[in-house]
Formats: structure tokens, C-alpha cells, sequence
């Protein structure tokens, strides 16, 4: 059996951000008993907290299926051109977003007046706190990234915004935020890549999450687990829901 992991509000609790002794017994038995424990997370894979690294995970699917990586070794990587990026960022500020950027080398960017917002610095200062670097876009030489979320004030002009990126990205709508890959790439389709070279079918699989970024791999997974603190549209399509974390 291969069982999937989403991290914030699975493995770790986005609140205290403490990661239950419990879930890191439960892993750790599911490889002793000859199952494969996998991440598969909207976060790219340098920004995976160094505690969920050090679980018994044998793969990790990222960046909502845009980085795939099995026993330590990257299986492939889509990220977004240097075009693509400069275009993310200009249509951000003619639009009016907020936005954070996640970037290589586990650092999130900002930029200015476009992330202040709470949920923008929320997640800068969580960040730091787990020894991430948070830089200004415009401090790099250029601004690259591999995915970005964005974040709806009284003036943004969102409409116009999901037509700019409609070509080019798929939006996940996480209800107080917006989450984007390149297109064609979601947590089911890093899934079925993993699975193919894995060689095992989609009936041996298990995928636990909590919120709605998590629905693709509810769609591929045989049995699904929702977390007893997630969202309810995730509940509802779940075959069973745990005790809250």
C-alpha cells in the first residue's frame, strides 16, 4: 500500500506547529510493515520542514505535483521560465494582488506592498521560524520561482488576474487564497507519475489530507482520509475522517 501525506494540518499542525509524536510512530510502522509512506504537498521540496524530512518517507510529490523526487532522487521538475515568472510578478501588481512567491533554496519572496497582507507575513514569519529565508522578489536578480499564491484585497481586479494566468497556469481555489502550478500539474497527476514508476496500481493507495488542494488526490487515491480539523468539502468526499489533530 502506498499512502499519501499532505503536510500543513496532517502532519503538522497548523496551529501550534508541533508534529504529534503519534504521526511519527504511525509512519515509521507503516514502512516496518512493508508500505510506502509518500508527501505529497502543495510546498516545493526545499521548503519541506527539516522535521517531516527526517519521518521514514520513502518519496515526496511537490510543488502540487510539479516536483516529484523517489528515494532521494529527483523523477522530474516543472518549473515556470524566467518569462512566465517576470510576466506572474507584473500582472501581480497591475492587478492590484497580494502574493507570496516560493523560490528555490527553500526561500519565500515578497514583494512590498503586494504582501502585506496577514496571511502573506503569516507565512513569511513561519518561515523564518523553521530557518527558511523570506526575501524581496526584487532583491534577486531575477525573479524566479516555482509556484505562487495570491491573495484578493477591496481594489483587486481578480477577474482580470485568473484570465492572465488562465493560458498558462491551473488555480486552485483554497477559499481564502489562490493557488497556482504550471498547467497540468496537480497533486493526482504527481500521484500517478510516482505510481507508474513504482509500478503499483492505484487500488493500493491511501491519501490523507485536510483541505481542498487536497481534493485531486481524493479523486485517484482507492481510500481517502480527511483530518478531523479540515475543511468540509474535503469531509464530504472522504471515506473516512480522523479525530482533529
Amino acid at each position: 500500500m502506498v499512502v499519501f501525506f499532505d503536510i500543513d494540518g496532517t502532519i503538522v499542525d497548523e496551529e501550534t506547529q508541533l508534529i504529534p509524536e503519534s504521526t511519527v510512530r504511525a509512519v515509521q510502522k507503516l514502512k516496518e510493515n512493508g508500505h510506502i509512506a509518500v508527501v505529497n504537498t502543495g510546498r516545493p521540496y526545499t521548503h519541506i520542514d527539516p522535521r517531516v524530512r527526517a519521518m521514514d518517507f520513502s518519496a515526496y510529490v511537490c510543488a502540487c505535483g510539479m516536483e516529484t523526487v523517489l528515494n532521494g532522487q529527483w523523477l522530474s521538475r516543472r518549473k515556470p521560465d524566467l518569462d512566465w515568472c517576470r510576466y506572474v510578478r507584473d500582472s501581480v501588481r497591475e492587478c492590484d494582488m497580494y502574493v507570496t512567491y516560493e523560490a528555490d533554496g527553500g526561500a519565500l519572496l515578497l514583494d512590498g506592498k503586494y504582501s502585506d497582507h496577514p496571511m502573506p507575513q503569516h507565512e513569511a514569519a513561519g518561515m523564518r521560524s523553521r530557518g527558511f529565508q523570506v526575501l524581496e522578489i526584487d532583491s534577486l536578480p531575477q525573479p524566479e520561482f516555482i509556484k505562487f499564491c495570491t491573495y484578493t484585497k477591496e481594489h483587486s481586479n481578480l477577474p482580470e488576474f485568473l484570465k492572465r494566468m488562465e493560458p498558462y497556469f491551473d488555480m486552485i481555489d483554497r477559499v481564502t487564497l489562490q493557488e497556482f502550478t504550471n498547467k497540468g500539474c496537480s497533486k493526482a497527476a504527481g500521484m500517478l507519475e510516482l505510481l507508474a514508476e513504482l509500478g503499483i496500481s492505484t487500488e493500493e493507495t491511501v491519501a490523507i489530507g485536510d483541505s481542498t488542494n487536497d481534493s485531486a488526490m481524493f479523486a485517484v487515491a482507492k481510500h481517502t482520509v480527511c483530518m478531523g480539523d479540515g475543511m468540509d468539502i474535503l469531509k464530504e468526499k472522504a471515506d473516512y475522517i480522523t479525530a482533529p489533530l
